[in-house]
């Protein structure tokens, strides 16, 4: 065979079996457009699950871009504080560096003028709590108490020291009219044995004694009771600071604290008091019933349990108002302790008074107390 030959007959012969194969084997129409179509669902999956990713991917992206505004707003928060905290500090550094280049006739206003700026830059440091750091909050507050404790020793040292001129017997378990012409004579301008050395307004080294001081006096002072033992005080009254030192065994009855309530070394009391701040030091074995706006801070104290403030007399609402506390914002039950810093442990060192275990009603438990005082 010739190789024309040949070459057709091989041509013949493959497009034979070509011809074969795509008879029998011809694609399905329907199979095509089956596949198709699977085609088509597979691309539109694979494009939603990347629609998904990609969505997910950018609200990570948002989440840490908005983290990342708060960390700086929080962060120029703290830097507008800290500056304006250094000029309101140094305003009080100033005018105490002043004291003693002063007549000793305006001392006093000079004080108070003192004063005033030291509660103010408080309340500035308190009101600023919410974005500041543990450790700078407690250094701020540290400045203003060390400022507040300067203001006292200077005008301890260039003011003349006053003899504390409020006087009140101890008051007997009768509530008879008679009692109250026997306070009524007694007046506030009268010296006993309750003298104060120190310029601070209120008691000291007293014993198994009821106290009480109205408004009048109290209001907007810097009141303090020290030196007490199995005492009883009542303080129906707005009072600008209140400090306890040195307690034993005492019941204190507070009405509003514009500022800051100071407890320190005080021992197995009842505490019933309403202020802007609570710093509580050294004490022991004490329940504290309290309406305080920020947090209570504690430090060195054991055994200490807290409970909403219930003291209640003639004209409270009227106090909270003259005090400018907001009745609604209690934190009496957040307080810090600065001696545990386990943020996901409670501290030990205090607690929850139990509801069954609360005084509900002070005069029912201490009858000596006179009824004038309560509502």
């Amino acid at each position: 065979m010739n190789i024309a030959a040949r070459s057709l007959f091989w041509i013949i012969s493959i497009g034979t079996i070509s011809y074969g194969l795509f008879t029998f084997v011809k694609p399905d129409d329907d199979l095509i457009k089956q596949f198709d179509k699977d085609s088509k669902h597979t691309t539109a999956r694979q494009v939603k699950r990347l629609s998904r990713r990609e969505a997910q991917r950018i609200e990570k992206l948002q989440k840490a871009h908005k983290a990342k505004e708060d960390v700086d707003a929080s962060n120029e928060n703290e830097e507008y504080f800290s500056g304006a905290f250094k000029i309101r500090a140094e305003i009080v550094e100033h005018l105490l560096s002043q004291v003693p280049t002063l007549e000793i006739t305006i001392l006093p206003a000079h004080f108070d003028n003192i004063k005033r700026e030291v509660n103010e830059l408080q309340k500035f440091v308190v009101t600023s709590s919410f974005f500041l750091k543990e450790f700078n909050l407690r250094k701020y507050l540290g400045i203003v108490q060390n400022l507040q404790t300067k203001c006292y020793e200077l005008e301890d040292r260039y003011v003349p020291r006053k003899k504390f001129g409020f006087s009140r017997k101890k008051l007997p378990k009768s509530h008879t009219g008679k009692q109250d012409s026997l306070d009524e004579n007694d007046g506030t301008g009268k010296i006993d044995s309750n003298k104060w050395d120190e310029k601070l307004f209120g008691f000291d080294s007293k014993e198994n004694e009821v106290l009480s001081i109205g408004n009048e006096e109290l209001y907007q002072r810097d009141v303090a009771l020290r030196n007490l033992k199995n005492c009883t005080v009542v303080l129906c009254g707005v009072m600008a600071t209140l400090h306890l030192t040195n307690l034993e065994s005492c019941i204190i009855l507070s009405g509003p604290v514009t500022s800051s309530v100071f407890v320190d070394k005080c021992n197995n009391c009842k505490i019933v008091t309403a202020c802007q701040q609570l710093r509580m030091h050294t004490s022991t074995k004490c329940d504290i019933y309290l309406h305080v706006t920020s947090k209570g801070i504690i430090e060195d104290c054991t055994q200490i349990r807290a409970a909403p403030y219930n003291f209640n007399y003639d004209n409270l609402e009227k106090h909270f108002s003259m005090s400018s506390l907001d009745k609604n914002s209690n934190n009496w039950n957040t307080l810090d302790d600065f001696n545990w810093l386990a943020p996901d442990v409670p501290s030990p060192n205090w607690s929850i008074l139990e509801s069954t275990r609360r005084i509900s009603n002070w005069t029912e438990l201490w009858s000596e107390l006179p009824s004038v005082y309560f509502h």
